[in-house]
C-alpha cells in the first residue's frame, strides 16, 4: 500500500482543523494536504492540494465535501510544490482535474522527471 507521509487522517470538521492546523506547534506558511474518505480503516485519496499562507482556510472550502484529511507543513514553497506534485502522480486523485499549479512568482518544475511540466 502506498504511503502519503502526510499526517493523518483526521475528521474533515471545523474543531479538528482549529486544534491540529490553528494552534499547531510546527505550523508553517507552505503545507500540503489531501482530501478524501477513511473506508474499511483506509484513508482514499480524492484530491491533493497546497496552502501558501493559511491551511485552515483552504481546508474550510471543502467542509462537507469529504470526511477525512491529511496534511503536512513544510519549511519552503518549493519542498511544498514538490510533494504536492509527487502526491498527484503517485495516487492520480480523482478530484484533481489537472496538474498542481506552480505558486505564484515562481519558475519551479514538476520533480517528476517522466511528466510534461519537468525541468
Amino acid at each position: 500500500m502506498a504511503r502519503s507521509g502526510l499526517q493523518g487522517p483526521y475528521p474533515l470538521t471545523e474543531k479538528t482543523i482549529l486544534n491540529l492546523v490553528v494552534n499547531a506547534l510546527d505550523w508553517s506558511s507552505a503545507a500540503v494536504f489531501a482530501l478524501g474518505d477513511v473506508k474499511e480503516k483506509k484513508f482514499l485519496i480524492r484530491r491533493v492540494g497546497h496552502a501558501d499562507g493559511d491551511l485552515a482556510n483552504e481546508l474550510k472550502h471543502y467542509l462537507g465535501q469529504y470526511g477525512a484529511f491529511r496534511f503536512r507543513f513544510y519549511r519552503s514553497t518549493r519542498t511544498a510544490y514538490n510533494k504536492e506534485c509527487r502526491l498527484y502522480h503517485q495516487f492520480n486523485p480523482k478530484d484533481n482535474a489537472k496538474h498542481p499549479t506552480k505558486p505564484k512568482n515562481t519558475k519551479f518544475t514538476c520533480p517528476e522527471p517522466f511528466c510534461a511540466l519537468s525541468e
